[in-house]
């Protein structure tokens, strides 16, 4: 959302925008440019380079950004003629000021501090609709009050920064939602609750479903979940990364160390909002029996969804630090630094042991044994079902609903699949769960095997 967020900041009377996003569309822009501002993450970098270079040839000044520019500026610098570390709303005024008079500076250190007050209302009407299954992504909140030593959050707002955007703004961007699906954006949704509790205010009535990411102990708080469902809260990501407490422990996340997993995962299901859980593989204390502990425990405890993800020591985080200090980075090819691959020695087995056993683990716990086991018994067992095969088993079924413009009606099944608003969207939702019915899926993945 950042470079909708630079559009909403720049002068519509002085520049016309454009803003490409590769992960749905091509970045060719046939026409003129005279700036243009990448935003890149660690597995992006080469190809943002590749970008930078490419316009830089055709005569743009490039301002380069977001989490990999700020923990490596100077690499970034080799490819920009600007770089911005850190959030840009407190200097890009100042940027673009300093591109019109021909004087603009290698870097510019944007501030975390009274940042989160400047967002304006991101400019949407420059995305492609029929690209993004939900548009209206809206931030609350910067950082986060924990610290965790593996998250880029240090590297980027530093160790502790966290901030809410005045509720005014929020609901400016609330009154445009037209659709009724929103995701907050924030790194920590419910860790501020007066503030929260004036965004479920303001969200009751609206008819808005709503998800995003929490910390797990938002299940000490039952009354708590409650207000958030009933505000339209149907699933929260939440990151319970390990099943060892120890490995919690030694990167810093101890509000996970002392928390009963599975206790937590009951309130929060009791309250009636799905999780998506996150679990991270290559911890100094995993050994190979993780990856099965993992999946197990994932049944056992009805998890609607998991993003299972190798750990990945990112620039700047102390995690990172630790392992370039003790010589345990396989290398620095930041486009392998993608969550899916390792790129360090893990302790206690083989690179090739954690990729492997991590590429099992997501195809277990999406087997359609494990989806229907992690449903069944459940309330809504087919919506549930219907969501994890729609969302983790079909892929060539989204590439084609991007490719032919079909976003907008999946979008309406999703509102289905999570909230039965009333009987019409409850008929798409059962035609949707006929669509992929597992005997459908083969078939259709056998004949595209064929193809």
């Amino acid at each position: 959302m950042s470079l909708l967020t630079l559009a909403g900041m720049t002068p519509q009377d002085k520049y016309k925008m454009i803003v490409r996003d590769e992960h749905v569309e091509s970045s060719d822009v046939d026409e003129h440019v005279d700036i243009v501002a990448i935003q890149t993450y660690i597995s992006s970098a080469y190809r943002a380079y590749e970008l930078a270079d490419k316009y830089r040839e055709r005569g743009a000044k490039i301002i380069m950004g977001g989490l990999h520019a700020t923990s490596l500026p100077h690499e970034a610098a080799q490819y920009a003629d600007a770089v911005c570390i850190g959030p840009a709303e407190t200097v890009w005024n100042k940027i673009l000021d300093d591109f019109e008079k021909g004087r603009l500076c290698k870097f510019y250190q944007g501030e975390c501090t009274g940042s989160a007050a400047l967002v304006p209302k991101p400019r949407r009407d420059l995305m492609n609709p029929k690209a993004y299954l939900l548009r209206n992504t809206i931030v609350t909140s910067r950082g986060c009050p924990h610290h965790c030593d593996f998250c880029y959050k240090s590297t980027f707002w530093g160790k502790n920064y966290y901030e809410t955007r005045p509720i005014s703004k929020v609901e400016e961007e609330l009154d445009d939602v037209q659709d009724g699906l929103v995701f907050f954006l924030d790194d920590n949704l419910l860790a501020n609750k007066s503030y929260c509790r004036q965004l479920f205010h303001s969200l009751k009535g609206r008819g808005i479903t709503w998800q995003s990411a929490a910390s797990l102990d938002v299940a000490k708080d039952p009354q708590y979940l409650k207000e958030a469902y009933e505000s339209g809260c149907r699933s929260l990501f939440i990151g319970f990364e390990s099943l060892s407490s120890e490995s919690m422990k030694s990167v810093n996340k101890n509000v996970n160390a002392v928390t009963d997993y599975e206790e937590a995962i009951r309130v929060i299901h009791a309250s009636g909002i799905m999780i998506n859980s996150s679990f991270v593989f290559g911890f100094d204390n995993d050994d190979a029996d993780i990856f099965d502990r993992t999946i197990e425990f994932g049944i056992k405890n009805k998890l609607e969804t998991a993003s299972l993800h190798i750990l990945t020591p990112l620039p700047g985080t102390p995690v990172f630090t630790q392992m370039e200090s003790s010589g345990r980075l396989l290398h620095k090819n930041w486009s392998l630094y993608d969550v899916y691959h390792a790129v360090f020695q893990p302790k206690r087995m083989s690179p090739q042991e954690l990729e492997e056993g991590h590429q099992r683990t997501i195809k277990e716990f999406y087997s359609y044994g494990s989806i229907i086991n992690r449903a069944l018994g459940t309330d809504g067992a087919l919506k549930r079902m219907a969501y994890n095969i729609g969302l983790w088993k079909v892929d060539p079924l989204w590439r084609a609903i991007i490719k032919f413009g079909l976003m907008p009606h999946a979008k309406e099944i999703l509102r289905g699949r999570l909230l039965y608003k009333d009987q019409a969207q409850k008929e798409k939702a059962d035609v949707f769960d006929r669509i992929i019915s597992p005997s459908r899926l083969q078939n259709y993945n056998n004949s595209t095997a064929a193809a």
